[in-house]
């Protein structure tokens, strides 16, 4: 039996197979604990005298746990369950009485098997272990699993036909979509470029626009200034006329009244002799 129970841990059943078994592993040890607690009174009681498989610390853990109203709740109701059945218990699909049945019928007819074989002839099997014998042994091969083996690589070569169809339907997909891309990528370079030659004639437009515009107001501007020093010449001119019209006039009448001067003192000197 030994050889049959050879664990390989690549295995998901035989992982499995060992963890369910720690497992209860550690429901029988907890049930040894609640059995010697409820051989004490209190919980301070079981307190003083902790179990000699367990530490202090692991002790009060599990009083802790013995007596939380969640724990205590759950234990009643799994007495009242208990309570309840009213029939053996099933191996499986079988009761043990039909399991002795079959174990007979097999010494009558005279059969031999392995012990593998005799579990699961009597226990039943289930996909991928023999009942009572844990998740690590496999079942024995049979024309059932032979048909069923045949149409699961059947299956599993149409399968692959058809992941090998769809992965070149979606090679043809990406080829297809990477021609697109570079497609659209050319198109839009194309578009970019159009955009930057328009934009750089429009760029030039304006600068030759806005030369002319400088040029119109350079020639406005001087002819401006032209027109400007024009009319000041012209009216300093007339300032000067005017400023020598009346220097003009008032020289006249300064002379005039000069020589009216002298010919009164003329008058005046030559007449008064005379007499």
């Amino acid at each position: 039996m030994q050889d049959h129970f050879d664990l390989d841990y690549t295995r998901h059943e035989d992982v499995r197979t060992v963890v369910e078994t720690m497992m209860t592993a550690r429901r029988t040890h907890r049930n040894r604990m609640h059995a010697y607690f409820k051989k004490f009174p209190s919980k301070e009681a079981a307190l003083l005298k902790p179990h000699p498989d367990t530490t202090e610390e692991q002790w009060k853990e599990l009083c802790d746990l013995f007596t939380s109203e969640a724990f205590m709740k759950r234990s009643e109701q799994n007495k009242k369950n208990r309570s309840k059945l009213t029939v053996n218990h099933a191996a499986g699909s079988r009761s043990f009485q039909r399991t002795r049945a079959c174990m007979r019928q097999c010494d009558l007819e005279g059969k031999t098997y392995t012990e593998i074989e005799v579990y699961s002839e009597i226990l039943g099997k289930k996909s991928g272990y023999v009942r009572g014998l844990g998740r690590a042994v496999k079942p024995p091969p049979s024309s059932t699993l032979t048909t069923q083996s045949s149409d699961l690589q059947h299956q599993l070569a149409k399968a692959r036909d058809e992941i090998e169809a769809m992965r070149a339907a979606r090679e043809k997909d990406l080829q297809e979509f990477a021609k697109k891309q570079a497609e659209m990528e050319a198109t839009l370079r194309d578009h970019r470029e159009e955009q930057r030659v328009e934009q750089e004639r429009i760029r030039l437009e304006q600068e030759e626009r806005m030369k002319r515009e400088q040029e119109r107001m350079r020639v406005e501007h001087e002819e401006r200034m032209q027109q400007e020093q024009e009319r000041m010449r012209k009216e300093q001119e007339r300032l000067r006329a005017e400023i020598s019209k009346e220097l003009e006039k008032k020289m006249s009448s300064v002379m005039e009244k000069k020589m009216s001067d002298m010919s009164k003192r003329l008058f005046s000197q030559f007449g008064g002799s005379k007499r």
